[in-house]
């Protein structure tokens, strides 16, 4: 093989597994967090460790004063009531720092997936995965089945939908 040609291949092999490496687990996002993944949310409501630990789980994360936000969230939460796309595992993410606020919210809107509230430093999950503070932002915790890993802005139902597919086909 000569130098141009091997120089060509190392680059190949180095990129390919750059691709390969494994995104974390959702449980995994929680490592540094001294008290791990959340076992319920702000409803009380459980979140048993299957949901960290078992494929993906699609983050939605969300502020109480978006209107765009509201539309995203009750747009996904009528979606998952299709047979077909239930198996997905959705989590609300709320940005307000306020529980209060939040459950209030939930409780209001009647969200039927779990909502928490972000934390912050270790225990922040929206600046693990992206640089970005725009609402609503759509990412998957753990392996994406689809690229990209996060979505920013209110979705279509065709394109929540599709990630939803993914979701569940895992």
């Amino acid at each position: 093989m000569t130098l141009p040609c091997r120089s060509w291949w190392l680059a190949a092999v180095a990129l390919l597994a750059g691709f390969a490496q494994a995104a974390p687990t959702a449980e995994a996002l929680f490592a540094r967090c001294p008290d791990g993944p959340p076992t319920s949310d702000v409803l009380n409501r459980t979140i048993d460790a299957g949901f960290w630990r078992t494929g993906p789980v699609l983050a939605v994360f969300w502020s109480v004063d978006c209107a765009f936000c509201r539309r995203h969230n009750e747009r996904l939460g009528r979606l998952l009531r299709e047979p077909a796309l239930a198996a997905t595992r959705v989590l609300g993410v709320s940005t307000d720092g306020r529980l209060d606020t939040v459950r209030n919210a939930v409780q209001k809107w009647g969200y039927s997936f779990p909502v928490i509230v972000d934390g912050s430093g270790a225990c922040g999950l929206q600046a693990q995965l992206t640089p970005r503070k725009l609402v609503p932002m759509t990412c998957w915790l753990g392996a994406a089945p689809a690229q990209p890993r996060c979505i920013p802005g209110e979705m279509s139902d065709d394109d929540l939908r599709g990630l939803l597919r993914h979701g569940s086909s895992r």
